[in-house]
């Protein structure tokens, strides 16, 4: 018997090889359902300040703010539009200029819920500049 010998059986073992496929494959499908998962709660979000900006535009085209107070209206409907956390959310609002627009920003941050990603946020932003009549 020579010293090659154990070493070819061992090479021409094939009993963990699916569990070792499985562990490289696995940790791929789960990577790409939790970025999957993070992208689409990302476009929500997005999508619900979207969603909050419209209503400032429509609040504002129907009755065009023309002191602090109404701007303090309009910022409180743009919080009850909003369906998720108030506290980071930022809201800021400008009366409008000579030329007539009036500029609404709208942003909250995106912190990734899986652990050891991203140590920060993302902010996400909408602006809408409106020509008040």
């Amino acid at each position: 018997m020579s010293i090659r010998a154990p070493f070819r059986r061992l090479a021409s073992c094939r009993s963990g090889a699916a569990a070792v496929e499985f562990a490289m494959v696995g940790l791929l499908v789960v990577g790409l359902i939790l970025g999957i998962s993070e992208f689409g709660r990302a476009l929500y979000l997005l999508n619900q300040l979207a969603f909050a900006a419209d209503i400032a535009t429509r609040r504002v085209l129907i009755d065009p703010p023309e002191t602090v107070g109404d701007l303090e209206d309009l910022e409180e409907a743009i919080l009850d539009a909003v369906t998720f956390d108030r506290d980071a959310f930022r809201v800021e609002l400008g009366l409008p200029a000579a030329d007539g627009a009036m500029p609404i920003t709208l942003s909250h941050p995106l912190t990734l819920l899986v652990p050891g990603v991203n140590q920060g946020s993302f902010v996400l932003r909408v602006q809408r500049r409106i020509q008040v009549p």
